[in-house]
């Protein structure tokens, strides 16, 4: 049985309707890590689960560990919703799909692996899609950003200890929530992140976690030279499951940088992470391609790379919120 309460609430000098959420006969968890299943996709080699957005039912939800908020089709949300009239806008796809809508707050809601219910707190942000849609013709109707460099992903929001970390698993299927113990945590190899300022798109009523970005001298990109020769580079590297193309996205090419004309990189490259079990190989998501930055790149900083998602079928990728580590493990192994 579902029971909705309405009720009217002041946000920002604006009168809206809400609702406390929907109930659910199924139990919460009660285990310190619970397992969502996750399903794999195309075009994009993307990620998904099944998700409730405000009460409405199940749909498809893109899991991408490169972006911030849950975005959701206004068409798939239900009704359980604090509405807002401030309108946020988000950028997908290398800046080729950029959508927009109201900010909402809300319950999103998941079923683990045992059939329990996992459920943020009502005061979850969401964008609610009004204009342009999440969905690049996969089939999903929402995104859940679970980048660990703001305080509005939906993630944030989920009762303690499921906001503590997270590990995702795409070639086993499963999406795990909770708090690794430290013989858990010291199976990974880990990558210290760098404390940044929280991206929150303006939004008020955040959580009040730190904030993290990877380090430039975390990861290093090795490429071929004219000549024969071999040149390397380090620079800021944005683990993203829901990156389908490799990017570099730089203020200006770099002298070492071939081009064809449609802007794919050309030299032959590697890439390895600098963690704190050795240096591993990260597969890169070809074609590679030269962009310039979607937003402004820190002082200093010549811009970013997004290697894609391919590494996410290498390994499995923690992301510890707490205490600001990436971790990767091979996807086929135990922790």
């Amino acid at each position: 049985m579902t029971i909705n309460k309405l009720a009217l609430v002041l946000i920002g000098g604006v009168l809206v309707e809400c609702s406390s959420g929907s109930g659910s006969s199924n139990p919460s968890p009660s285990t310190a890590i619970v397992y969502v299943p996750t399903f794999n996709y195309q075009p994009g080699n993307k990620t998904a689960v099944m998700a409730s957005i405000g009460g409405g039912n199940q749909i498809v939800a893109e899991i991408d560990t490169g972006s911030e908020m849950t975005v959701v089709n206004e068409s798939a949300v239900g009704n359980n919703l604090l509405k807002t009239t401030q309108t946020v806008s988000v950028t997908y796809g290398a800046g080729t799909n950029q959508v927009s809508g109201y900010l909402a707050y809300g319950v999103v809601q998941f079923t683990t692996a045992g059939g329990e219910t996992l459920s943020t707190s009502a005061n979850a942000p969401i964008v609610v899609v009004t204009q342009g849609s999440v969905n690049q013709g996969g089939g999903n109707n929402a995104v859940l950003g679970m980048r660990m460099n703001n305080q509005v992903s939906s993630r944030l929001f989920l009762a303690y200890p499921y906001n503590q970390m997270m590990v995702l698993n795409r070639s086993e299927s499963f999406i795990a929530f909770g708090k690794l113990s430290t013989t858990q945590l010291e199976s990974f190899a880990q990558l210290d992140q760098g404390s940044v300022a929280c991206q929150n798109y303006a939004i008020p009523n955040t959580a009040a976690n730190n904030c993290w970005n990877t380090l430039e001298s975390s990861v290093t990109y090795n490429y071929s030279l004219n000549g024969g020769a071999f040149g390397s580079t380090d620079y800021t590297t944005i683990f993203d499951s829901g990156e389908a193309m490799g990017n570099f996205y730089l203020e200006s090419v770099p002298t070492w940088m071939d081009l064809n004309a449609n802007n794919h990189i050309t030299n032959q490259m590697l890439a390895v992470i600098h963690t704190n079990h050795g240096a591993l190989p990260m597969p890169l998501t070809t074609p590679m391609m030269y962009r310039p930055p979607v937003t402004a790149p820190e002082s200093g900083s010549p811009g970013s790379v997004n290697p894609g998602n391919q590494l996410f079928n290498a390994y499995q990728v923690l992301f510890d919120q707490t205490d600001g580590l990436i971790g990767f493990r091979k996807y086929s192994e135990s922790w």
